[in-house]
């Protein structure tokens, strides 16, 4: 049959690209396209069935849109009042599996899961205003599509509201978007659950418990001596260390509990329905055990052991998420102090120590507010002529009740609790003020005497609000930055060398001079030591104490100061108590030292007397 033949000749709807097609009648209608003399199609023929056929003529204008919307990547389709399909490309007879012979005719809804036919119904119909829906699309094999149904208005045609479809496969998205999600909520190294999911399972797991006469137990592995493992053989195979402990703690605790990742080295094992703590210390020691097996093909020969502390919640406990973590946290400290692979309990002398812990945080805080703290000075002297030639700034804490604390009693405190932080920034600014109000007093340039501070390992993470700190406290005293010494104990320059590297870095564009504090002590590299911008090296007082009687300190002492000079680093003594050690350290060609054989640290206005007259006046006031 041609073209010509056919009983009916229509102009095709004006929309979904001018190219769709109306079928008239629910049975399953056959197509084909009628081609010209020269080849190409200028009609498209829907057969209904019983002879019936209806032809739609293409114009030279609609073949372009035709082919436009054949080759769509979305799927497109038009709809009848009813919900009849009257036309679908190519696309979306792609998404349900069919041909589309198979398409046209049969209806809408067909197409649609259960739950996402009622949403359709806005799009299509008369009087239908258009928009968009998420829906399942139903597939021949019985599958289901995430797909986003678009409408516009529905166009008249023939007297009839045509509704124009675009489909879209969400496929793609809902997979970045349960990607994007597991990764919100897992470790990427391990992809164990994070401490967000952890969290968030154990308010959960406690919530259960409230209806059951069971024990819940958390446990805090933290990983004995991963930072030596790390600095001896660099991160990756400190990666690799990790994951193979995910994966033996993983093996080693039952199908229904959970193992996390909450940050570096610190694993979390949440375990419900327990009888009792026996059955919590009972997986607690085969995580322990299964840590320390041997590694079979390992990347290197090592052993690997756990400190785990275990926190229990028990039937009438009222415990939230965070109380529980901490509780376990504190055990997991405690069994680290015993040594390596310890299984340690939370219990009331624990639980005592915590409350102290809270307590101490609250006064710690309103003393930051009500100005208790206070900045003592001891000066820092040239060992050659006994000169002082600058101070270091020590914080203490008069409490309203406790007296003078002194710095050991509630630094450590604030290191972990993050209030060191603030407490850093005001130390430097107090120092720098302190600093320009003696030059001024002395008619003397700041550049004459220098502020020593010291500088926390949390104060070196926060690399900006450092530098920030510093700069302010520069800038508003107006103390030249030479003057300026920040002391950072080697242990905190090698916890992260290469970012503390970064940070020194920095720091020294400001014009800062920088110090190692405690050296000796600690772990270093030489690589290290080389490559950092440091001024001065300070001997640890533990050291200087066992010259003169120790040869083993002494030997210490003169490598230091011979390696730090070879490197043009000046050293500064901790800790001189006798004029023997004075001695002692001018003969080794120590530059400068500080310690009770000239002053303690004293308040500021005491301070004020050595720095015009010199050390010995201290002791003559007091």
């Amino acid at each position: 049959m041609t073209p010509t033949s056919m009983p009916g000749r229509h102009k095709l709807p004006t929309c979904c690209a001018n190219s769709m097609t109306r079928a008239v009648s629910s049975r399953t209608p056959r197509r084909h396209c009628a081609p010209s003399a020269t080849g190409e199609v200028d009609a498209l023929v829907i057969a209904a069935g019983a002879g019936e056929q209806h032809v739609f003529t293409l114009s030279s204008e609609d073949r372009p849109y035709r082919n436009f919307v054949e080759n769509m990547s979305d799927g497109a389709t038009t709809v009848s009042p009813d919900g009849i399909i009257l036309y679908a490309n190519q696309a979306f007879a792609d998404l349900v599996g069919l041909s589309s012979n198979w398409v046209v005719g049969r209806p809408v809804l067909e197409f649609l899961g259960e739950a996402s036919r009622a949403r359709l119904t806005v799009l299509i119909g008369p009087g239908a205003l258009g928009g968009s829906v998420e829906a399942s699309l139903l597939t021949s094999t019985g599958d289901t599509v995430p797909v986003r149904i678009s409408s516009s208005s529905a166009i008249q045609t023939d007297g009839e509201d045509i509704s124009c479809l675009t489909v879209s496969d969400l496929t793609r998205e809902r997979l970045a978007e349960a990607t994007l999600a597991h990764s919100a909520q897992h470790d990427g190294l391990t992809d164990l659950p994070n401490r967000t999911l952890l969290t968030d399972r154990i308010r959960h797991a406690l919530e259960r418990r409230r209806n059951e006469s069971s024990v819940l137990a958390l446990l805090f592995c933290d990983v004995d001596g991963f930072k030596n493992i790390n600095d001896a053989y660099g991160h990756q195979i400190g990666d690799d260390m990790l994951r193979i402990v995910a994966e033996r703690l993983s093996s080693a605790v039952r199908p229904g509990d959970t193992v996390a990742r909450i940050g570096g080295d610190e694993f979390v094992i949440l375990c419900e329905s327990l009888e009792d703590f026996n059955d919590a210390a009972t997986i607690a020691y085969r995580a322990s055990a299964a840590v320390a097996a041997p590694i079979a093909g390992g990347p290197v020969d090592l052993e690997m052991t756990v400190s785990i502390g275990v926190a229990v919640a028990a039937v009438g406990d009222e415990v939230t998420a965070d109380t529980l973590l901490r509780d376990a946290d504190e055990a997991m400290y405690k069994a680290k102090r015993q040594g390596p692979n310890v299984v340690e309990l939370f219990d009331e002398q624990l639980r005592a120590a915590a409350s102290s812990s809270l307590r101490l945080l609250a006064e710690m805080r309103r003393a930051e507010g009500d100005r208790e703290l206070r900045l003592h000075y001891q000066p820092v002297l040239q060992l050659h002529n006994e000169a002082v030639i600058g101070v270091e700034a020590l914080i203490r804490w008069q409490h309203p009740t406790r007296g003078l604390v002194q710095p050991d009693d509630f630094v450590p405190f604030a290191e972990r609790s993050g209030l060191i932080i603030g407490i850093g920034a005001w130390v430097v600014h107090e120092a720098c003020e302190q600093a320009a109000i003696w030059a001024t007093e002395r008619h003397l340039p700041t550049s004459q005497l220098t502020i020593s501070v010291n500088v926390s390992g949390r104060q070196l993470a926060r690399r900006a609000g450092l530098l920030r700190a510093v700069s302010l406290a520069l800038d508003e005293s107006g103390v030249e930055p030479t003057s300026l010494v920040l002391e950072v104990t080697e242990s905190a320059l090698m916890d992260d060398a290469e970012a503390a590297l970064r940070v020194l870095t920095e720091l020294k564009t400001l014009g800062v001079q920088i110090a190692i504090d405690d050296f000796g002590t600690g772990y270093s590299s030489l690589v290290y030591l080389k490559r950092f911008p440091v001024d001065l090296i300070k001997i640890d007082r533990s050291f200087v104490a066992g010259l003169g009687r120790d040869h083993e300190d002494a030997a210490i002492v003169r490598s230091v100061i011979d390696l730090v000079h070879a490197l043009g680093i000046a050293t500064v003594a901790e800790g001189i108590e006798t004029r023997r050690h004075l001695a002692m350290l001018q003969d080794l060609g120590c530059a400068y030292g500080q310690g009770y054989l000239w002053s303690p640290p004293v308040p500021a206005d005491q301070a004020a007397l050595w720095t015009r007259e010199g050390p010995h006046a201290v002791s003559t006031a007091q």
